[in-house]
């Protein structure tokens, strides 16, 4: 269910973009109303097929064709429009509709080509729906600020405390070696109180969701905080466990705050990283 599936298609035609999929309401014949699209000119649509609904757009082969479209890739600005559209179709459809998110750029040829697709990929989709049925994903990131963090443990710990006092009264020669040993051993038990930080929020998480995913920790460049991340992960929540997921959370900052710790959490959002259909 991928660009490389589009046939070549003159400069007038249309092509199909497909959102993602739900299950389909009895008697369904309408998608979500006044809905925009990818592109202005190209509202969502439903496209039912058996007990499933594609949500699509017929968007014009002159950006969407082929070549056209992988063309437009290189427009950056062109591109992040599209993208952040897409989103926001997705957290529409998402109000309303358990939907499994296709991938950005999923295009093809026609509606009888994207209903034989979505029929192919029945059972796997049908399984992807039950998965996420009644539930969202949220993601949850951990920081910690290593100034506070790092004060809690000279206070805290009695190795360092008993390194700090004999750095204290060593000689200038043997100081220089014992400052590197006290600041490696400094370095180790902070690194173990934020694993154990970040242990007990995953702990106490434990009962309050369906499934997780770890996602690589991202420097202060790309995050944005005057700070470290510990922990970056997103969870499958069903709705009726999420006040229970969220209380869990805000216990962890209440007990780990006064040591530097904080949290991020953002959603709901759409399954994007617990659904993995071949498209």
């Amino acid at each position: 269910m991928t660009l490389a599936n589009i046939r070549a298609a003159s400069a007038d035609q249309s092509v199909v973009y497909v959102y993602g999929v739900a299950r389909a309401a009895p008697g369904q014949t309408r998608g979500p109303r006044r809905l925009a699209g990818i592109v202005r000119q190209a509202p969502v649509e439903p496209l039912v097929d058996g007990n499933l609904t594609a949500f699509v757009s017929a968007v014009p082969s002159a950006q969407f064709g082929a070549s056209e479209f992988r063309a437009a890739l290189n427009d950056a600005d062109w591109l992040r429009d599209r993208i952040l559209a897409h989103g926001k179709v997705l957290e529409e459809l998402r109000a309303s509709y358990d939907v499994v998110p296709f991938r950005f750029g999923t295009i093809y040829f026609d509606r009888a080509q994207a209903a034989k697709a979505m029929a192919q990929h029945r059972v796997e989709l049908c399984r992807a729906l039950d998965r996420i049925q009644g539930a969202c994903e949220w993601g949850l990131k951990l920081y910690y600020d290593a100034g506070t963090l790092r004060r809690h443990v000279e206070a805290a710990s009695t190795s360092i405390r008993s390194m700090r006092d004999v750095l204290a009264q060593a000689s200038p020669g043997a100081g220089f070696f014992l400052q590197k040993r006290y600041a490696k051993a400094l370095a180790d038990e902070m690194a173990i109180v934020v694993a154990g930080c970040v242990q007990r929020m995953r702990d106490s998480l434990a009962h309050c969701f369906r499934d997780a995913a770890d996602i690589q920790l991202q420097p202060a460049a790309v995050h944005g905080r005057a700070a470290e991340m510990a922990m970056n992960a997103t969870y499958l929540v069903a709705k009726h466990a999420f006040a229970q997921f969220q209380q869990a959370v805000a216990d962890w900052q209440k007990d780990h705050a006064a040591h530097g710790f904080d949290h991020e959490l953002t959603g709901p959002w759409p399954p994007y990283h617990f659904v993995s259909i071949q498209q």
